[in-house]
């Protein structure tokens, strides 16, 4: 029992932490942008600023956690995700590739 409730946990940490990456990486980029604003005088500029930072960080995390996955598949093998930092599960492949008979539970 122990075993498997720490596969689970695993599994639920994988799923939940391509989505935890990309926050961090949004608030990382948020922060760096707020102690820049103070210099600048219009706070609309500010506030354009700091979204497109945090959009850059964020997209700058999601490729980097991607290229991670991508080069340790003992990684990707442990939290139970795909190559794109998706869940990989039964479940989930039937709803990406509904019309492929292989993936899926045999009923």
């Amino acid at each position: 029992m122990p075993r498997r409730l720490a596969r689970l946990l695993l599994r639920l940490t994988g799923w939940l932490l391509t989505p935890l990456v990309l926050v961090i990486a949004a608030a990382v980029g948020a922060t760096i942008a707020l102690l820049v604003i103070p210099h600048i005088a219009s706070a609309e500029t500010g506030l354009i600023l700091t979204f497109a930072l945090a959009l850059m960080a964020a997209l700058l995390g999601l490729v980097f956690w991607v290229r991670t996955l991508r080069e340790h598949p003992g990684l990707r093998h442990t939290l139970e995700l795909t190559v794109e930092g998706a869940p990989d599960s039964p479940i989930v492949q039937r709803l990406i590739h509904p019309e492929d008979p292989g993936t899926g539970d045999a009923k």
